[in-house]
């Protein structure tokens, strides 16, 4: 089962993408969008798990907590942000597009780290 999953990877990776934009696009649900991004991350856990399997336990848990704090610390920001953007009095679109701008980067940012992390974490076991 886990190897077909590595051969369809692109292809679910797709049509989660599909179902996440359709839902968007006509339900707005926030139950659905919530089972998506989970989905995805099991994906991507299942994908890694050959390199995952390599890592002490010490190891695993300073990558959970830096991904908890990280996750944390993103949403401390972003309210901290919109709490600031109020009183500038932009219109919604463009205070939307900021807050989503300053999302994607600290996600992104966050990845990045978090990447180097466990790319030493490799090199070290």
């Amino acid at each position: 089962m886990l190897k077909q999953i590595d051969e369809f990877y692109k292809y679910i990776m797709i049509t989660l993408l599909v179902v996440y934009l359709i839902n968007y696009a006509y339900f707005g649900e926030v139950t659905i969008t919530f089972t998506i991004i989970a989905l995805a991350i099991v994906l991507e856990i299942i994908r890694q798990r050959h390199h995952i399997k390599q890592l002490t336990y010490a190891q695993l848990s300073i990558i959970g907590v830096v991904l908890i704090a990280g996750i944390a610390g993103i949403i401390y920001l972003f309210v901290l942000f919109s709490i600031f953007i109020v009183p500038l009095s932009l219109p919604t679109a463009v205070e939307d597009l900021l807050l989503i701008a300053f999302a994607l980067i600290s996600l992104y940012v966050l990845g990045y780290f978090l990447k180097k992390l466990y790319v030493r974490a490799i090199e070290k076991h």
